[in-house]
């Protein structure tokens, strides 16, 4: 899967949302000129007019071609429907996919849970997660909703919900609901479910006029006639803009599934699990009953209400679905697999070990999912349980970060003490030792499954752990390139930049990535000669052509790396793709990579929204941890 080119491909899908959304403005304001002009034409004098047989004079009394009050009508209505949408957005980019689901009557599913349908939830999305290099999204459970169905949604890998109906979650084994979940995972990491809320934003400006005319049909009063007539003409009209939301809708959603059936039959190597939970949807039906449901219909992972026709329908048929996964199912209205979509379902996966760091960016695969299984499988049953809670989940975050040196190490327990009760500081110490003993193969796994928990913290709480993080990092004066990168992902997860519009100058992003670089050949290349063959190496596959200077000899200091990746993050697909291509030859000048150097190029990646799924392993002999700058 080329997770780049599909990144890409969305980004193209929202330029086309913004023509139909114009399209769409345009096509209102007219209706709504038009039903104005009428409205008071009629109320004044129309009705002598058309007694008299002159309906024209309805027309060129009113002026009904006159340029200045159609100027007002786009202003006034194009100026409302675009703030309706911007406050939608507004709200989405702040709460991201829980908006969503709290709205469709979504209830989180604490990490702890001791249901054993929702422990089975949370176990598959941490497995699929883990594989697919994202922490896990927060799950929910739409308990109302006895139909089959599910969905994700998120404007960032490291801030997405999944949330399921309880009539999936009751019927399904785990095998199709690892498939279903496969399915919603790769709409994350593909890009569709930040693409999936700009439309329910979009819709939300569109749809305003219907809701504008339902609060007007409700005027009571003597003088109440030309405003109940108004408010039927804008529900009327707001047929419009429900006929444009649906196209957009449909247009953007059907594809899409497809190709995250791919995905998910690429990722789990199961064709079995998913084809059986799309025959299950057939058998009990996938509705939603939920009153918002229609506007969020494009998220589900089948249709939730029953579309007018195939021009709106924003899911392919399930028969069609099924028939393109299970070669012996073949109903009549099924079509002939497309090639690029079966040969992406049914193609054979390459070993991790022979797929490059770079290659494996959202390319998850079984053998990513076979590498999650078996890790998580090592794990103590007690170590796994004990991170779905919050005090357990910060213990073992502060022990990724204690010191091997025994003096440093207490002056970190003494920070946790401080911070929390002395017990917690105590399991951190023996949470420690327990990694000391197992390797570093466990500290990104063991991050990722901690986060979630972690995400469920108070605003204040997240605040005052991220603070106790620091405060570890810094009791020896330096910042380790894995206490740079393990901070990084934290930073990503637990307090996600707002992603600013404002355009960014080309000496700017040379600075940038510069320093990017210049960050990683100082870390993985101590010796200034091999350091500087290294950064030039790399620049050659950066995304600008510079001017270049090789900084020698000091490191950037770690704010200015996080100040560069944010500003990085809002470069297109294709100029990321670059970028950490560029990244992996500074690292992999020597021909080795160690464990702190795949932790600092997982948080890269992180950090520019790209996925890196699990197999990164160690491949080469160094094993000193790298220090980037004093703290």
């Amino acid at each position: 899967m080329d997770f780049f080119g599909e990144q890409t491909r969305a980004r193209r899908k929202t330029r086309w949302l913004v023509f139909w959304f114009l399209l769409a403005v345009v096509g209102i304001v007219i209706a709504v000129h038009v039903a104005v002009t009428l409205v008071f034409a009629v109320s004044d004098n129309g009705f002598q007019a058309m007694s008299r047989g002159t309906h024209n004079e309805i027309f060129f009394h009113w002026r009904f071609w006159d340029v200045p009050r159609f100027f007002w009508t786009f202003a006034i209505v194009g100026g409302m429907i675009a703030l309706a949408s911007l406050y939608k957005i507004h709200q989405i980019s702040r709460m991201g996919g829980v908006s969503i689901a709290l709205e469709l009557g979504g209830r989180p599913v604490p990490r702890n849970t001791g249901d054993p349908l929702e422990r089975r939830l949370v176990n598959v999305l941490d497995e699929v997660s883990i594989a697919a290099g994202i922490p896990a999204p927060q799950a929910f459970v739409l308990d109302d909703e006895p139909g089959l169905n599910a969905f994700a949604a998120g404007m960032n890998t490291g801030n997405s919900v999944v949330a399921v109906t309880r009539g999936l979650l009751d019927r399904l084994n785990r095998d199709q609901l690892q498939g279903v979940i496969g399915h919603e995972i790769s709409h994350i990491v593909n890009g569709d479910s930040r693409l999936n809320l700009r439309i329910v934003g979009i819709l939300h400006g569109i749809f305003f006029l219907t809701l504008a005319g339902r609060v007007l049909t409700r005027a009571r009063g003597r003088n109440s006639g030309p405003i109940l007539s108004l408010g039927v003409l804008l529900f009327l009209i707001g047929g419009i803009g429900i006929f444009f939301g649906r196209l957009i809708q449909a247009a953007v959603s059907r594809e899409r599934e497809y190709l995250a059936d791919a995905s998910a039959v690429q990722f789990t190597r199961n064709p079995a699990g998913l084809a059986g939970a799309l025959r299950q949807l057939l058998d009990f039906g996938s509705r939603i009953q939920h009153p918002r449901a229609e506007v969020a219909s494009h998220f589900f992972f089948a249709a939730g209400r029953v579309s007018l026709g195939a021009l709106f329908a924003t899911h392919p048929p399930l028969e069609a679905r099924i028939a393109r996964i299970d070669k012996n199912f073949v109903p009549e209205r099924a079509p002939r697999p497309r090639p690029a979509v079966e040969a992406a379902a049914m193609r054979p996966e390459a070993s991790s070990s022979g797929v490059s760091f770079l290659n494996g960016i959202g390319a998850s695969g079984p053998a990513q999912m076979s590498a999650a299984q078996a890790l998580l499988a090592t794990l103590p049953e007690s170590l796994r349980d004990a991170v779905h809670h919050a005090e357990e989940a910060r213990a073992v975050v502060y022990a990724l970060f204690l010191s091997s040196r025994t003096e440093i190490r207490e002056a970190q327990l003494s920070a946790v003490q401080r911070a929390h009760a002395p017990a917690l500081a105590e399991t951190a110490r023996a949470r420690a030792q327990w990694l000391s003993r197992q390797g570093a193969r466990y500290r990104l796994p063991l991050l990722d499954l901690a986060l979630p928990t972690l995400r469920e913290l108070a605003a204040e709480e997240r605040n005052r752990f991220l603070e106790t993080v620091d405060a570890l990092i810094k009791v020896d004066g330096r910042v380790s390139a894995s206490e740079f990168a393990l901070r990084q992902i934290l930073k990503s997860a637990l307090n996600p930049r707002r992603t600013s519009r404002a355009p960014i100058r080309l000496e700017h992003l040379n600075r940038d990535i510069g320093a990017v670089l210049a960050l990683l050949v100082h870390v993985a290349h101590p010796d200034g000669t091999s350091a500087a063959a290294a950064f030039h190496r790399a620049v050659t596959l950066a995304p600008t052509n510079g001017p270049w200077k090789f900084p020698e000899p000091e490191i950037p200091r770690p704010k200015i790396v996080e100040a560069a990746l944010d500003h990085l993050a809002r470069a297109a697909p294709r100029f990321r793709e670059k970028l950490l291509a560029a990244c992996v030859a500074a690292i992999e000048h020597d021909g080795k990579i160690t464990v702190a150097e795949t932790e600092l190029l997982r948080a890269l990646a992180q950090s520019l929204d790209c996925p890196v799924p699990i197999g990164s392993e160690d491949r080469g002999q160094k094993t000193e941890d790298s220090n980037i700058c004093g703290a």
